[in-house]
């Protein structure tokens, strides 16, 4: 059987497109438009993150505005600067007269400190107990406009951090949007459609110590649509109270040619909702490629601005439409990582992603889907299933090293049959107190959540009773280990030998080929 589908996955999955899909369902409204749309680059109370602001303050509140190749931030007029909450309807407050110049980032160039009057933002209305981010306006002494926003919070406010990554690489974070011209898109019922998808990758980085993390959702209007769409009371504002360690468009560590783990996420969820595992992966040396099924997992905004939320659901076993259309996309986007290795337009990846050590890992039906995948291509190493039914052709079995994780309650008979009649080495790691979204981001999201919606709990959620950052460790520590040993070829691994001792809700269970 299924996992028992938690009450927000349910409705995650039924959230609908913008135009009519397949399914047939009415398309709800789209997601209110981006305010912040300028390409300023901000960072509010530079030199210090998270940007926790102390309203009853006196003094001057500084933003800069970080130059870059394109904006010679020393030519800043500061009588046209003004600062505003994107989020409210607060009047904007002016700029002190003066400026200063300093490269606050440590990028090499030059940016501008402006300073607002702390007193003035908090009376205007600016700065408030839920204020989550702040727009600045401002224009060059030649009159070229420019905008920018940039995430803040009151002093005091709870915040939902993710765990830092333990590896020895910092992180960095970019997304692409892939086209398979070879597949009509079967969830739409344009002619004319090719299946596309985003991507996003978190990767070994050497960012400026400087450098701020980028938000959690890169696109915030993506992630609360998934949420609100869940049938829970959430204000556009809560995730930018979430904070992740990630810093968009980072440079590549140097040195080696990194292996390379491919993610799907659970239907409806967008793989963000597993930022604490997949940065873990990244700064120990892996590009984690993590793919958003279009139609499928949560809502997709494209860079062009087009909307696609969730208009399938998966329905029966052992094969369908659906599912299939997940394995393909998988599939593609390993193509993709081969000509990406081959040519990256940006040279970030270029002759630096290791083919020869490539694992495809999912949660729920993307586990499921990265059986397939595993079966499929030989050139892959390893998969890891994290608490889902295997579906499609999986009895087949497969012959690499393949990590299954689930909950100790779960009776699935997949499981059994998978292990039963396997053709290669299956790790079985048994998680006690778990539930089914124990293996992503939401136990440590649930209590930034039901600050703003009682009706987000464990129970509703799914995700069991483990404390949030036991299980975000227990999840990362395991997956993190078979990684190591079936991927990256680093070795047996005292964990996945049964050396478990500081995990005792884990129960591992080896099942040799």
């Amino acid at each position: 059987m299924i996992p028992k589908p938690s009450r927000l996955a349910a409705s995650l999955a039924a959230v609908t497109a913008l135009t009519t899909g397949c399914s047939g369902k009415e398309p709800p409204p789209a997601p209110p438009p981006e305010v912040c749309t300028g390409t300023t680059a901000l960072d509010v109370l530079p030199g210090t993150y998270p940007n926790a602001l102390e309203l009853s303050g006196t003094g001057a509140l500084e933003v800069a505005i970080l130059g870059d190749a394109t904006l010679d931030a020393r030519t800043v007029d500061p009588s046209t600067a003004f600062l505003s909450d994107p989020d409210g309807s607060a009047p904007s407050v002016s700029a002190e007269a003066t400026l200063r110049e300093e490269d606050v980032n440590g990028d090499g160039q030059v940016d501008a400190v402006l300073r607002f009057p702390l007193p003035t933002l908090v009376e205007q209305g600016v700065l408030h107990a839920e204020v989550s981010r702040l727009k600045l306006d401002a224009k060059t002494r030649s009159g070229t406009e420019m905008s920018g926003c940039n995430r803040a919070h009151a002093s005091g406010h709870l915040l939902a951090r993710m765990p830092a990554p333990t590896g020895p690489y910092a992180v960095g974070t970019t997304t692409f949007d892939w086209v398979d011209p070879s597949r009509d898109e079967t969830f739409t019922k344009a002619k004319k459609d090719k299946r596309e998808l985003m991507v996003r990758v978190w990767y070994p980085a050497s960012p400026s110590s400087r450098a701020q993390p980028a938000p959690y959702f890169l696109v915030r209007r993506e992630g609360i649509a998934t949420l609100q769409g869940g049938g829970f009371d959430i204000p556009p504002g809560l995730l930018d109270f979430v904070h992740a360690h990630a810093v968009a468009e980072a440079p590549l560590a140097a040195g080696e040619r990194f292996p390379v783990i491919l993610f799907s996420p659970g239907a409806g969820y967008s793989p963000t909702f597993y930022t604490s595992l997949l940065e873990e992966l990244a700064s120990h040396g892996y590009v984690v490629v993590a793919t958003s099924h279009t139609y499928t997992t949560g809502a997709v905004i494209f860079p062009d601005g087009r909307y696609a939320p969730n208009t399938e659901e998966p329905t029966g076993l052992f094969g369908t439409p659906y599912f299939d259309v997940l394995v393909e996309d998988l599939r593609f986007v390993l193509s993709q990582v081969r000509a990406l290795d081959a040519e990256d337009a940006q040279g970030r990846f270029t002759g630096r992603l290791d083919l020869e050590r490539v694992g495809v890992f999912g949660h729920s039906i993307g586990g499921a889907a990265a059986t397939l995948v595993c079966q499929q291509d030989s050139s892959v190493r390893a998969c890891s299933n994290l608490d889902g039914t295997f579906q499609g052709s999986w009895e087949k079995g497969i012959t690499q090293p393949f990590l299954l994780v689930h909950t100790q309650s779960n009776k699935d008979g997949t499981h059994r049959s998978f292990i039963k009649d396997r053709r290669g080495p299956v790790y079985e790691a048994s998680v006690s107190q778990a539930g089914h979204l124990t293996f992503s981001d939401m136990p440590l999201l649930q209590e930034l959540m039901s600050t703003y919606d009682p009706k987000v709990t464990a129970d509703a959620l799914d995700t069991g009773t483990l404390a949030p950052e036991r299980a975000a460790a227990l999840t990362r520590a395991w997956v993190l280990a078979f990684a190591d040993e079936s991927v990256k070829n680093s070795g047996e691994s005292p964990l996945l030998q049964g050396g478990s001792g500081d995990y005792p809700e884990v129960t591992l269970t080896r099942h040799p080929h």
